[in-house]
């Protein structure tokens, strides 16, 4: 009876341990995101021409205000110690993104929860990834637009802000790509 349950309580002890350890074990690396073969300008022009159709979908009488598309930022890494495929510390030897970003300030009467839906209309079908404009993706966005060639469009509405102005912000995120020779890390781009 005694080696029945010790027999029992170590193969019990040896399977926690063996899970425990298959949890504890080097993860495989995921195949790092594609590096675009994109230069920074055209970057810029196809995030901020793909912003400005997102806009033109809102009739223009319920647009009151605007911000951007916004014209330069510095170039982010893409390498980060979270994941990326260089240390942090060696980033001038990996890819950059541009960031980018709009707002629109809409008249009262403008049917946001229908410019929502258009906007993920606008995309459905063409190989994007639409995230749900329920609050509940990951970015806890109203929508997530993802295109297939690794640009991401994070849209927000934002009932009544300070200015007592209803605004849908847009922020953008371009492909990791290949810096220039002359890359300023403090440079705009």
């Amino acid at each position: 009876m005694k080696h029945r349950l010790f027999r029992a309580l170590a193969v019990a002890v040896l399977a926690c341990t063996g899970l425990i350890a298959s949890g504890c074990a080097a993860q495989e690396p995921t195949d790092p995101e594609p590096i675009s073969p994109l230069t920074f300008p055209e970057v810029r022009k196809i995030q901020n021409d793909q912003l400005e159709e997102f806009a033109a979908l809102i009739p223009a009488e319920q647009i009151v205000d605007r911000w951007g598309p916004i014209e330069a930022t510095a170039g982010m890494s893409c390498d980060t110690d979270l994941g990326g495929r260089k240390p942090y510390f060696q980033e001038e030897t990996g890819t950059r993104m541009l960031t980018g970003g709009m707002d629109l300030y809409l008249s009262d009467s403008a049917d946001v929860p229908a410019i929502l839906e258009q906007f993920a209309a606008s995309k459905s079908g063409l190989d994007w990834i639409v995230a749900p404009a329920d609050g509940t993706n990951d970015a806890q966005a109203d929508l997530v637009l993802e295109s297939p060639d690794g640009f991401s469009y994070y849209v927000r509405f934002y009932p009544n802000t300070v200015d007592g102005k209803n605004n849908i912000s847009f922020t953008s995120f371009g492909p990791c790509v290949i810096p220039p020779k002359d890359f300023n890390p403090h440079g705009e781009y």
